[in-house]
């Protein structure tokens, strides 16, 4: 028996479609057949009995599939004899002599209600079910599948049967597809199961398992019904989320299973560069592989196929057949057709990375309506996408980079503490054993290692806060655990860290892209450097279009010879490939981490200083005039921590000269702690200097003696000074000479002294309609008290951190908006704010001390009727944090009274809404609340007044709460204290 052979597909209609199509490609696969299918003439068209039957008699071959359902019955059939029509086509084809080949679902796979026969009816028909399986099993075995293998399990039973009917083997493809299945993942897991340990300068070289090493992500999901925002992170993402209530947050690898419930069928992951999307992608290959995918929530026996859409060379002609193929033969080594083989087997989990890397916006487009296509033409398989926030979105004016709603969006959350500790540790575990055979001595040590380095990042010294904020991203963790192992230690001096990070970056992007025309890695470093200074001259910036910075780039592309382009050919490069220089939203650019772009700005205004010769001073003094704000805090240290040479003496030349010198202790001590070399001429320069009466010499004077002290001694000092300076120097110092009260001594924190009287506590009668938080004045007499000059800042509180390594770093102690060094510190409760005041011999103020403080003896709602001139607040403060200091005093010497944050006090209030206007605590409050006053940088004018005040939970935190400190006032009230008036020493 030869020729061509008509093949009858029967199965149950609703539950088997996509069933049905996998048996006809296995039909049309097999050769010399040709497939009749009765859902062109089912239940759906109300086909008559006899057409049903008469059809499966006439094929040469009956193929029934059967899962859990027995499928509907025909009209016209004897009562108490009802058939369902799978079965009534089965008895035709066996009436008429032809040869069936039944193939049922594997019954030990778990199932739902919904599988099987709606009600009514539901369970008799599972009984008959049961039957009709018992009735063909007495004719033949049936074969069993899986929703993996029923294409390759039909196919094959195919080419048997035509073998037997013509009697010689049935022309088929070599190898089976069953071996090259095998031979694909075995070469799959070769070429994505392993990472290579490797930096630009460390000579580490271990290959790691991925599958150990892989820290599980997390991942907020939008389920928003509208809208088409472009994200510039997943920290922005969450913000605009939750302002919808709509971002639940789920463990990435249930991703799967959340799309199911939500009807989805495909995702697109979202995240920052380095954040782990190819990682990830590379472990669903190696569970699929190796655990199976239903483990994900998948089908069973997906098959993982991972293709860089980079590589789609034309998203309008080119079949994701042809990618398949092309990529496989050239990736993997695998048979130009096997391709084409996995997608007519179908059931495959389609892993398509890096949309962002796909050249333009509007070829990006076109790769996403490519995608689409993809999941329409190929339903049995599931498709996921990776893109950075910055490739994806609205794109301009005529391109939007966004999937269609059937694909679930997911953002990657950057690593929470507890996944960090656990990456380090996965980290020197699989490196000590990859170089030590001996595994105790292996485990031993990556066990010390990677404790000192957690307890490194644990640290709450403020000058590892950059640092810290690189171990949530997983490519900077690793470059930091890369750093560590190499020098035994992460670096104090933060310019060597941050370099080797730069480098091993752009030394990936040599890497994957192979030499960059005539221009190596530090000429690329160079190119980048004047982006960044040029970002930072402006406080806050840390992004900016490519039309902005094209022109800043120009010279420097023309100085280092690159040829690939220009400066926005360049920015494209580097943006899509070394992950350095990153996109975000639509053409922005900025750098991966702001310690990158403060490290190169510092390499900038180095390297203009060094060629400049003679005039380099003007380059050194535009620096010097940031000393003392916080933004450029680490510009300074940076550049100072540079040698061959250092230039620590022309640029403190410099700084000497600045007002803002007298002040910033905490900043001169680490600026002469991370100098490459320190020089002690500007300090005696500047104490040589007369100037009698000015109170401002003095007090940068102050600060010189302060910082010869600590370079060379008491010894050394007297040796640099004349003796007549130094008499005077400590006649000054005795004296105060209208410097602030007191230091406190371990904090660092400037108190006031606020001179004893009475007042008139609450609102002015013209007060009484603003918002809540104001009473009627009453008459209160007032101590003299000392309180801090300044809210207490990120520096100070760092040392409270440093010297009590167990209490918890503040909320936002890593968001780089709120951890500068000279912002008010944010986030702590008032329990923390108090155990700070105690540990610096402090207390919080009284609500009455805080007004009578702020007013300074006016009796106005504010201190100055301008507003604008003394308070951070929402129409002034562009909805940031600012540095402390920055707006005018009060009468007594206290800044930022009103705004900038609100301030905690030490008074206990009831829960009444108007808690101004009630006594105090209940006796039926569970937590009495805290008084906080002041204001805050995002609060309205009218809460910005001496009377307003509101009333929280201690525990309560937010991005505008600070507090400030106070003591009790000296013994003789009619003295300023000095700072060594025993009367203001600790108690310890």
């Amino acid at each position: 028996m030869t020729g061509r052979y008509r093949v009858f597909i029967s199965s149950t209609y609703l539950d088997n479609a996509k069933r049905r199509e996998l048996v006809l490609e296995a039909v049309e696969r097999a050769g010399c057949m040709i497939a009749v299918r009765m859902d062109r003439f089912t239940a759906h068209d109300q086909p008559t009995l006899e057409v049903c039957r008469s059809r499966a008699a006439e094929c040469e071959l009956f193929v029934g599939i059967v899962a859990h359902r027995y499928g509907w019955e025909p009209e016209g059939q004897a009562t108490g004899e009802e058939k369902s029509i799978t079965w009534l086509e089965y008895e035709a084809a066996r009436e008429a002599g032809r040869p069936c080949l039944m193939f049922e679902l594997d019954p030990a796979l778990p199932f739902t209600m919904a599988d099987l026969d709606a009600e009514p009816g539901r369970w008799s028909k599972a009984e008959k079910l049961a039957r009709f399986k018992a009735l063909y099993a007495k004719h033949q075995l049936p074969g069993t599948f899986n929703e993996g293998n029923l294409g390759l399990v039909v196919h094959q039973a195919l080419l048997d049967w035509r073998e037997r009917c013509e009697g010689k083997p049935a022309p088929q493809s070599a190898p089976p597809v069953e071996v090259e299945l095998k031979r694909y993942g075995e070469e799959a897991l070769k070429a994505h199961g392993t990472l290579l340990l490797s930096g630009f300068k460390t000579k580490l070289r271990v290959p790691i398992d991925l599958e150990e090493l892989y820290v599980p992500l997390r991942a907020t999901s939008d389920l928003r019904g509208h809208g088409k925002a472009v994200f510039e992170d997943a920290r922005h993402a969450k913000e605009e989320l939750k302002k919808e209530g709509r971002a639940p947050e789920v463990p990435l690898l249930d991703a799967f299973r959340l799309a199911a419930k939500l009807k989805r069928e495909g995702l697109v992951i979202l995240g920052e560069p380095g954040s782990g999307k190819t990682t990830h992608l590379r472990r669903l290959l190696i569970w699929s592989l190796k655990e199976g995918s239903e483990k994900l929530g998948l089908r069973p026996g997906m098959v993982p196929v991972l293709l860089p859409l980079r590589g789609l060379e034309d998203p309008e002609r080119e079949t994701v057949g042809h990618f398949i193929e092309r990529h496989l033969n050239e990736q993997l080594g695998l048979s130009s057709d096997f391709g084409r083989k996995l997608l007519e087997r179908g059931n495959l989990l389609l892993l398509f990375d890096g949309l962002d890397e796909v050249a333009n916006p509007e070829r990006r487009e076109k790769v996403v309506r490519w995608v689409e296509r993809v999941l329409k033409a190929y339903s049995s398989c599931w498709p996921v996408v990776t893109c950075r926030f910055a490739g994806y979105g609205e794109q301009g004016d005529r391109s939007e980079v966004r999937l269609s709603p059937q694909f679930l969006e997911l953002h990657v959350q950057p690593l929470r503490e507890g996944q960090t500790e656990d990456f380090v540790r996965k980290w020197y575990r699989l490196v000590e054993s990859g170089l030590d055979p001996d595994s105790e001595s292996a485990t031993r040590l990556a066990e010390k290692r990677a404790g000192e380095l957690i307890a490194t990042l644990k640290s709450h010294d403020l000058r590892t806060a950059r640092v810290a904020e690189m171990t949530g991203n997983p490519l900077l963790l690793a470059n930091l655990c890369l750093v560590h192992r190499d020098h035994g230690r992460l670096p104090k001096d933060r310019r060597r860290l941050y370099a080797e990070c730069v480098d091993v970056l752009l030394e990936r992007w040599r890497e994957r892209q192979g030499p960059l025309g005539s221009v190596e890695v530090d000429q690329a470093k160079r190119a980048l450097q004047p982006i960044a200074e040029w970002l930072h001259q402006k406080e806050g910036r840390t992004q900016a279009s490519g039309a902005e910075l094209e022109p800043v780039l120009e010279p420097a592309l023309k100085l280092v010879r690159w040829k690939a382009g220009g400066a926005k050919e360049f920015l494209g490069t580097v943006r899509d490939q070394s992950g350095l220089l990153t996109g975000w939203g639509s053409d922005q650019f900025r750098f991966m981490h702001l310690g990158f772009q403060e490290y190169l700005a510092a390499s900038e205004m180095r390297r203009r200083a060094a060629e400049a010769g003679e005039k380099q001073g003007s380059v050194l003094e535009g620096l010097a005039r940031h000393y003392g704000e916080s933004w450029w805090q680490e510009v300074l240290l940076l550049f100072a921590a540079m040698s061959n040479p250092s230039m620590f003496g022309p640029l403190m030349r410099e700084v000497v000269k600045q007002s803002a010198f007298a002040g910033h202790r905490e900043l001169l001590g680490l600026l002469l702690e991370e100098a490459a070399e320190r020089d002690a001429r500007p300090f005696v320069e500047l104490l040589q200097q007369e100037g009698e009466g000015d109170l401002g010499l003095w007090g940068r004077q102050r600060s010189a003696l302060e910082a010869l002290q600590r370079i060379g001694g008491r010894e050394e000092l007297e040796k640099e000074l004349d003796e007549t300076l130094q008499s005077r120097l400590r006649d000054w110092l005795v004296r105060a000479g209208g410097a602030p009260a007191v230091v406190t001594e371990k904090g660092g924190v400037e108190l006031m002294l606020v001179p004893g009287g009475e007042f008139l506590m609450g609102a002015l009668p013209s007060e009484v309609d603003h918002p809540m938080g104001v009473r009627p004045q009453r008459r209160v007499s007032v101590s003299p008290f000392l309180l801090s000059r300044y809210p207490v800042t990120n520096e100070q509180y760092g040392r409270f951190l440093k010297e009590n390594p167990h209490v918890k770093a503040p909320r936002y102690w890593g968001n780089r908006r709120f951890n500068q060094a000279q912002q008010p510190v944010v986030g702590v409760s008032w329990d923390e704010a108090t155990a700070f005041a105690a540990w610096d011999a402090a207390r919080l103020p009284a609500e009455a001390e805080w007004e009578y403080a702020c007013r300074a003896g006016t009796t106005e709602a504010t201190y100055d009727a301008d507003l604008d001139a003394i308070a951070w607040y929402q129409e002034n403060s562009n909805f940031r944090l600012h540095p402390v200091g920055q707006k005018r005093a009060n009468a007594w010497g206290l800044h930022d009274m009103l705004g900038s944050v609100n301030e905690w006090c030490s008074d206990e209030r009831g829960h009444s809404v108007d808690y101004l206007l009630a006594p105090g605590p209940t006796g039926n409050d569970p937590m009495p609340f805290r008084a906080i006053r002041g204001g805050g940088w995002h609060s309205f004018a009218a809460d910005c007044r001496a009377a307003a005040g509101k009333a929280t939970s201690p525990d309560f935190t937010d991005v505008a709460l600070g507090f400030r400190i106070a003591r009790e006032g000296p013994r003789d009230p009619t003295r300023s204290p000095s700072p060594r008036d025993p009367s203001l020493q600790s108690p310890s």
